[in-house]
């Protein structure tokens, strides 16, 4: 490949169409581009004037990037346009040709696309190609990729056609295609030379083109990457039109495979057809040539031997004159061979010859010349060629023979001539060579020194022969002089140097492949053209039934189940309506069933008793086409509301006919489920003479849950087949029914413990509340509605049934699932303690309900006992104090034994035991009264320091680690009482020491928020059981656990820290797990409030 900077010093001309048939499908071509721009026109984008601009800059670089920067394709296997013998140009790729046009496919258009497109095609075709076709070619090519591109199909095969680097190249297929109808339409000659003009230049044109669209596809997907808002489309993905129509998607299915079928059909044929002509034609070029080979040899032989036979004749030494012409007379005329025989001497002179007249007129050639001196010197036989006479087609040969005498001198030279268009040992070789003459060949003759000594062509008789004679027998293929084709055999002549060569155009080839494969490809065509519409029509057909299939279908899921669906036919789509019509059917008695169910379960879920619901049922078994319906129900059905017999229910024209069935029936299915009798007269029913029997009878169980309700039965006045629909469907409406009858008894059962319950609340003395899940309240028992009075109905607020009292409306709205309680203070100084629990149904909270209990008079007792309490607290102290001194006196008045040394120490012990007790109950009878605190601004980093410092001896003796844990901030001051702050610090954790094993640790921390601080102590110790931590802060209240009542204490500590935090207006919690540990803290607000 060479490379080409511009096409400008090209020569810049058109091959315009040839005959009317190549306007027509220019125009054709021409009128199919606009038809396509028409047709996607939809793709352009909305103009703005920068769209504008970019045209403009496309449509000058158009026709610079035409021009400039290629490759030149090499021209192997090209020929030259038939009848213009000029040598064949390989194809230009010049490499940004396709660029401009490409990028406006996917930027501007179709329109604008195949405008640059055409342009670009006549700058190529102009100074290139020279095809007035290009232009069109390019502009569909265009129009089409810019539709592929800019198309908003969501399937995968459009995906592929929206990449540019992928789309582009493919769409040479279309310029092959289109090529190759259009290219035979540019030159003149015959079809079958057009044809292989075509085919010898169709694979490199397309090439070309593919090298170019690849380019500019690669290039532009940097486009499509850094303009992905302008670059294609920008619509929502749609469905393809295969998608959307399936004869569309079978169609574009078959056809490109029944195209590409054709295409390889014809390829075959035509390579078939071809090779078939072209065996024919080199077999007929191989006899001809091997014919007229094997000929030649004898010829010259026959020529060598009778040259040799009269040259031993001594009168032709011995005569001369008259004499030796008589003698060259009678040889000739003996033997048809020579035309022309002569004696000469050793100067050339003629000493005679025949015919006579030229005797003295014979010429001699330069090789005779030569011939005659090499005669006289001694080669004995000579043989040359030579130019054609007067008239003569072919070339002479002449063959000399030196003449001896009998001591063997050489006296004289023997010439005889013979032309080869009338020796009779020649005529079958031109015979041969002229017969292909019949095929639009011809053949040639060759003497051993390439000289032509025949051909059709007598101007060519005596020229050099241009071509390639080689030792062996070749087939080839040869340009001939009118730029067509040649297929050439030729053929060495062994031994002799002489050569046969037959050639025929390679169109003659052509022409029979075109005669053998023509009708057929054009059966073929036919056929496949007929297949097409048989195909369409079988598609639109089938689309056609689908359709009404898809429309039944929409019918019936919209519920229009009146439409029948009729397809004619017994093929698969006929089976296929029979079973849409039989769907149809059965769907439609389906939905009667469930309406009727429907019916029937709306019937009994209006109804709660079942008086109401029967009605339903038994008209939902009428349907069915029975004269009469019966229902009973056994008297365990309704065990507290009926009496005990069954219950009778029936409807229909016969149904008091019948109704002495009904026991029997009942007893029937309490053995099994369900009662199918046919013909009732045959069974043995236990009934009494006379009693009326049905035609046929039907009797289902009613059973819910194991439970035997009663009878369901329906009898027909007429023979009666029962179908397994029908006995399913009163199986469905019998389970309806004792699933009404079950409701039936769980609603009466509701009833009657609703008015138990109601009667159970109206009689209790403590006032009890019930609210639901949005705060409303749903029940209030009299006691509770004389205590609150106001509204207490259900479905009232609680805000509005409790505006005084927020404590409790904040224990009713509690979303917490454990129980809860609390003090609840109301007019007259009455005190109620309040505990209220939340019901819970499958894990969601329903509501609250509320126990209210008087405990004004224990609150009474309670004050009673914390005044005696304190008051024999107070008293308590003196004489603790007393005894406390006389027993420290005691061991100052004298020496002591060791026995009253420890008896003192237990006194001792005792005093400060009742000394702590007294004054816990001080401080918690202080608190509880309600003493004002004293109240400062505390640093509680410092007190909890000093708590820790206090009983850090303790935890020592104890082999407790002891930590502190405080935040490295500055801790802020609190607003507290600080005696009563270090004494809650230093309850908890002494108590963390004296429940924690030896080795055991526990941790204090001190932390700050936006609330507050939080003291808590964490320790390894004991931990308390679930069951003893509700009480924990109960004044006198101790853990049962057999560990902690190892521990003295008094159960006061914990109940002063409470109160002590409550007074702060703070919060206690614990968290603890038995074995494991303990956790208490307690929180209070930086600040107390100023009431």
């Amino acid at each position: 490949m060479d490379l080409i900077l511009t096409l400008l010093q090209e020569q810049f001309y058109f091959d315009l169409p040839t005959g009317f048939t190549g306007w027509l499908v220019w125009f054709a071509l021409a009128g199919l581009a606009l038809l396509l721009v028409a047709r996607f026109r939809a793709y352009a984008p909305t103009w703005d004037g920068r769209l504008t601009f970019l045209l403009l800059v496309l449509g000058v670089a158009a026709p610079l990037a035409a021009l400039a920067l290629g490759l030149r394709l090499p021209d192997t296997g090209m020929l030259p346009p038939p009848g213009r013998p000029i040598p064949p140009v390989g194809p230009a790729v010049m490499l940004f040709a396709a660029l401009p046009w490409v990028l406006a496919a996917g930027l501007l258009g179709p329109l604008p696309a195949a405008g640059l497109a055409a342009l670009s095609g006549l700058v190529l075709a102009g100074f290139d190609g020279h095809s007035a076709f290009t232009p069109l070619i390019l502009a569909i090519i265009a129009v089409l990729l810019s539709a592929a591109l800019r198309q908003r199909y969501r399937t995968l095969a459009y995906r592929f056609w929206r990449r540019p680097m992928l789309a582009a190249p493919a769409l040479s297929l279309v310029f092959a295609l289109l090529a190759l109808l259009t290219l035979p339409l540019t030159v003149s000659g015959t079809l079958a030379s057009r044809l292989d003009y075509t085919f010898a230049r169709i694979g490199w044109v397309t090439l070309a083109v593919f090298f170019q669209l690849l380019v500019a596809g690669m290039l532009s997907e940097i486009a499509a990457f850094g303009l992905p808002s302008r670059w294609g489309g920008t619509a929502p993905l749609q469905p393809s039109p295969g998608e959307r129509s399936l004869q569309t998607r079978l169609f574009n299915l078959i056809a490109p495979l029944a195209l590409l079928f054709l295409l390889l059909l014809m390829f075959g044929m035509w390579r078939i057809a071809g090779n078939a002509a072209g065996s024919t034609l080199e077999e007929r070029l191989r006899t001809t040539a091997d014919s007229a080979a094997q000929g030649v040899p004898f010829f010259l032989e026959t020529g060598q031997n009778l040259i040799a036979q009269l040259s031993e004749d001594p009168r032709l030494y011995l005569t001369q004159g008259a004499e030796l012409d008589a003698v060259l007379t009678q040889d000739l005329r003996s033997v048809p061979y020579f035309d022309q025989l002569a004696v000469l001497d050793a100067g050339g002179r003629v000493l005679g010859g025949f015919p006579l007249r030229e005797a003295n007129a014979i010429l001699l050639s330069p090789d005779e010349i030569q011939a005659l001196e090499l005669a006289f010197a001694g080669v004995q036989f000579q043989m040359y060629s030579l130019p054609p006479g007067g008239g003569d087609i072919a070339g002479r040969m002449s063959f000399l023979h030196a003449v001896r005498d009998g001591q063997g001198t050489i006296q004289v030279v023997l010439l005889g001539r013979t032309s080869l268009s009338t020796n009779p040992f020649t005529e079958p070789i031109l015979d041969n060579l002229a017969a292909m003459k019949d095929i639009g060949g011809y053949g040639i003759l060759l003497d051993e020194q390439g000289l032509i000594m025949y051909h059709p062509e007598p101007q060519l008789v005596g020229t050099a022969y241009t071509g390639a004679l080689g030792l062996e027998p070749v087939f080839a293929e040869q340009p001939g002089t009118d730029g067509t084709r040649q297929l050439v055999y030729s053929r060495p002549v062994p031994g002799r140097g002489w050569g046969v060569v037959t050639s025929v155009p390679a169109r003659v080839a052509q022409q029979t492949a075109m005669t053998i494969a023509a009708p057929v490809l054009g059966g073929v065509l036919a056929v496949l053209l007929l297949a097409f519409v048989g195909l369409w029509f079988a598609l639109r057909r089938l689309g056609g039934s689908l359709q009404k299939l898809a429309a039944v279908s929409t019918t019936i899921a919209a519920g229009d189940l009146d439409r029948p669906l009729v397809l004619q036919g017994t093929d698969e789509l006929g089976q296929l309506g029979q079973s849409f019509e039989q769907m149809r059917l059965s769907l439609k008695a389906r939905l009667d069933e469930l309406n009727r169910l429907l019916s029937v379960s709306q019937g009994i879920a209006s109804a709660l008793d079942m008086e109401r619901a029967v009605g339903p049922v038994l008209e939902a078994a009428l349907t069915t086409g029975a004269a009469a319906a019966r229902l009973v129900l056994t008297p365990a059905a309704l065990p507290e509301f009926t009496e005990d017999k069954p219950s009778h229910y029936g409807l229909g024209p016969a149904a008091a006919r019948y109704e002495a069935l009904d026991n029997t029936l009942l007893a029937f299915t309490q053995r099994q489920p369900r009662v199918v009798l046919s013909d009732p007269a045959r069974t043995r029913l236990n009934l009494p003479p006379g009693t009326p029997l049905p035609a046929a009878l039907l009797a289902v169980a009613l059973r819910n849950e194991d439970t035997h309700y009663g009878v369901l039965w329906a009898a027909y006045d007429e023979a009666h087949t029962f179908a397994e629909d029908e006995i399913s469907f009163l199986s469905t409406v019998a389970a309806q029914a004792a699933l009404a009858a079950a409701n039936a008894r769980l609603y009466l059962g509701a009833q009657l413990g609703r008015q138990r319950l109601e009667a159970i609340l109206a009689a209790t003395p403590d006032p009890v509340l019930v609210t639901d899940n949005r705060d409303r309240l749903l029940l209030a028992n009299p006691a509770a509605a004389t205590l609150l009075g106001g509204t207490t109905s259900p479905g009232t607020p609680l805000k509005e049934a409790l505006p005084s009292h927020p404590e409790l409306r904040a224990l009713l709205k509690a979303t917490a699932a454990e129980s809860e309680s609390a003090e609840v203070r109301f007019p007259e100084d009455r005190i109620y303690y309040a505990s209220a629990s939340t019901v819970v149904i499958e894990g969601r909270l329903m509501g609250r309900v509320c126990v209210l209990r008087d405990i004004t008079r224990y609150k009474e007792l309670d004050a009673l006992k914390s005044e005696f309490v304190a008051n024999v607290s107070h008293d308590l102290r003196s004489p603790l104090t007393l005894m406390r001194g006389y027993a420290t006196m005691l061991q100052m008045v004298g020496s002591l034994n060791d026995q009253q040394t420890g008896y003192l120490k237990k006194i001792d012990n005792g005093i400060q035991s009742m000394v702590r007790l007294v004054n816990n109950l001080l401080d918690l009878g202080r608190i509880e009264a309600g003493v004002d605190l004293r109240l400062e601004m505390v640093p509680a980093a410092d007190l909890a320091r000093q708590v820790v410092d206090s009983l850090r001896p303790n935890a020592l003796q104890k082999q407790i680690r002891l930590s502190l844990s405080v935040p490295e901030q500055t801790m802020p001051v609190v607003e507290s009482d600080s005696a009563l702050l270090y004494q809650a610090m230093q309850n908890l954790v002494e108590n963390a020491i004296k429940y924690t094993e030896p080795k055991g640790t526990v941790d204090v921390s001190l932390t700050v928020d936006a609330h507050g601080i939080q003291f808590a102590v964490k320790d390894t110790g004991l931990g308390i059981a679930p069951v003893d931590q509700p009480r924990l802060f109960e004044r006198f209240y101790r853990a049962a656990a057999r560990e902690a009542r190892k521990q003295s204490g008094s159960g006061l500590g914990l109940a002063i820290v409470k109160s002590i935090v409550d007074r702060h207006g703070g919060s206690v919690k614990v968290e603890s797990r038995l074995g494991e540990g303990s956790l208490f803290a307690f929180s209070i607000p930086l600040r107390q409030d100023s009431k």
